[in-house]
C-alpha cells in the first residue's frame, strides 16, 4: 500500500470513529426524538398546570374537564401528545387535588429541571395539590 491510500484509510477510520462516538454520547436519532418528545410532555403537563393554577384561583375551585380551560384567557388551546396527539389524562381527586399523566418513551434525564418532574419509561401520573394555594 502507498502512503496516500494509507493516509486516506486513516482519516476514513477516525472519521468512523467520531461518528461513532458522536452516536454513543448523544444517542441514536431516534432516541434523541424521544427524549426530546419527552421533555415536550414535561413542559406541556408543566402549562397545564399552570392553567389549571389560574383557573383555581379565578374559580376557587377545579375544572372539571381540561376544556375549561380554553376560555381565550387562561389558554387559547389544550396542548396533545407530541405522537400521538392524544389529550393528557387529568383527574380530579379531591378538592384542590388533581392528577396529570402522560405516557413517556424514556426514563427522564438525570438532569431534569427537577425532581417532581421525573418520570420513569411507562404511564407516570404527577399529583398537585393546591390546598396551600393563597387564594385573595
Amino acid at each position: 500500500m502507498n502512503t496516500g491510500k494509507l493516509s486516506l484509510l486513516g482519516v476514513v477510520v477516525i472519521v468512523i470513529a467520531a461518528i461513532v462516538a458522536g452516536l454513543v454520547i448523544s444517542g441514536s436519532p431516534t432516541e434523541q426524538r424521544r427524549l426530546r418528545a419527552d421533555d415536550r410532555r414535561v413542559s406541556d403537563l408543566q402549562q397545564l398546570a399552570r392553567a389549571i393554577q389560574r383557573y383555581y384561583v379565578e374559580t376557587e375551585g377545579l375544572p372539571g374537564e381540561l376544556d375549561a380551560l380554553v376560555n381565550g384567557w387562561i389558554s387559547s388551546g389544550l396542548p396533545h401528545d407530541p405522537d400521538t396527539e392524544a389529550e393528557y389524562d387529568y383527574e380530579i381527586t379531591g378538592g384542590s387535588t388533581f392528577r396529570l399523566c402522560a405516557e413517556f418513551a424514556r426514563e427522564s434525564r438525570a438532569n431534569a429541571q427537577s425532581e417532581f418532574w421525573s418520570h420513569g419509561a411507562a404511564h407516570h401520573c404527577y399529583l398537585l395539590d393546591f390546598s396551600e394555594l393563597v387564594l385573595d
